[in-house]
């Protein structure tokens, strides 16, 4: 597997819309210790967005993401008359605060609709929610679902809203850090070393070493770690292989090793998370 595709498996990401319809003003929508990411669209009309001590007006096709737990509050504009149509949606994900992926998204992003026009896909797929939504054919929540899956993937994929030149995904668009990447994650029993990583990527060990924490923003090991947990994290939940064997393909020729670096990531030892997820 695609070393960003695992990575975006194991978020086990989900979402929907809870709401796409006009608004006649006043009206208001308060947001409150949300354990969700939040997403919202103005279709047409305007209102204002207040987070973070900010206030921004949002007019038709401006578009805002907000990570879980950021409160917000989405209101009509003061004396406005004219009806308002938005696009509402949420969605979750497996991952705490070191995660690869969603560890460098800001607290909050205003897409102005000019600059939407770099995103076309993020557009359709909007489009497409808000048309779905609408339509109440048979069967429409399980696409609605899907479309709010693919938008989030496609956030994530593009480092919406964070450092291009930095974390997972810029690693994978660098030919040397892609393959040692791919060949880690095709094949994670092997003793991985900086060494080893390196003589994939055919770079000098300190050379490897400096581009991949410079580039992922951890260190080696910390990242070997990290994705040998969460592989031993996915077969605990979906294999019957004992502690042993799963310690062996994920890279750990002790299982008291492996055990103790699991503990140390997930807070409880393998059986235990096994237990918790059956």
């Amino acid at each position: 597997m695609n070393p960003l595709s695992e990575i975006l498996s194991d978020l086990k990401i989900q979402g929907s819309v809870y709401f796409c319809d006009y608004l006649n003003p006043p009206w208001d929508m308060v947001h409150t210790q949300e354990p969700r990411a939040m997403f919202h669209l103005v279709r047409r009309g305007r209102c204002f967005l207040s987070i973070e001590g900010n206030r921004y007006e949002l007019v038709s096709g401006d578009f805002v993401y907000v990570s879980p737990g950021v409160d917000h509050r989405v209101t009509s504009a003061e004396g406005d008359k004219l009806d308002s149509l938005l696009l509402c949606g949420f969605s979750t994900f497996e991952a705490d605060k070191n995660d690869l992926l969603v560890r460098d998204i800001p607290e909050y992003i205003v897409l102005r609709n000019e600059t939407l026009q770099d995103y076309q896909w993020l557009r359709r797929t909007l489009e497409h929610l808000s048309a779905e939504y609408m339509s109440d054919q048979p069967s429409v929540e399980i696409t609605i679902n899907k479309l709010t899956e693919i938008l989030i993937i496609q956030l994530l994929r593009s480092e919406f809203g964070g450092d291009n030149n930095v974390g997972i995904v810029a690693a994978m668009r660098n030919k040397k850090l892609a393959k040692a990447l791919t060949e880690i994650h095709s094949d994670l029993s092997k003793p991985w070393t900086v060494e080893a990583a390196a003589t994939q990527a055919s770079m000098s060990r300190s050379g490897f070493s400096k581009l991949f924490s410079e580039t992922v923003n951890i260190s080696f090991f910390e990242y070997i770690t990290q994705v040998r947990v969460k592989r031993a994290k996915r077969l605990l939940e979906a294999s019957k292989f004992s502690v042993a064997e799963i310690a062996e393909q994920v890279g750990y020729q002790s299982e008291l090793s492996f055990i103790k670096v699991f503990k140390k990531a997930a807070q409880m030892t393998p059986r235990a998370y096994r237990i918790s997820k059956a």
